[in-house]
């Protein structure tokens, strides 16, 4: 878990632009025949972009 954690605090916003960009795409594929899991996935979707949002005017802010 602590691998987990520190790779999302290390990891730049590009590259988590470019994961959320990559689970919104599988979640609009399995969106037809697992509504509940798509749903989630968009919820984390939503989640990992806000927080690549936050960083990135965290980092050109300071």
């Amino acid at each position: 878990m602590n691998k987990f954690l520190s790779f999302f605090k290390t990891a730049s916003p590009l590259l988590l632009l470019l994961i959320s960009a990559g689970v919104e795409v599988l979640a609009k594929i399995i969106e037809t025949k697992f509504p509940t899991i798509a749903m989630g996935l968009q919820l984390l979707t939503f989640m990992v972009f806000i927080y690549a949002l936050i960083k990135f005017f965290n980092s050109k802010f300071q």
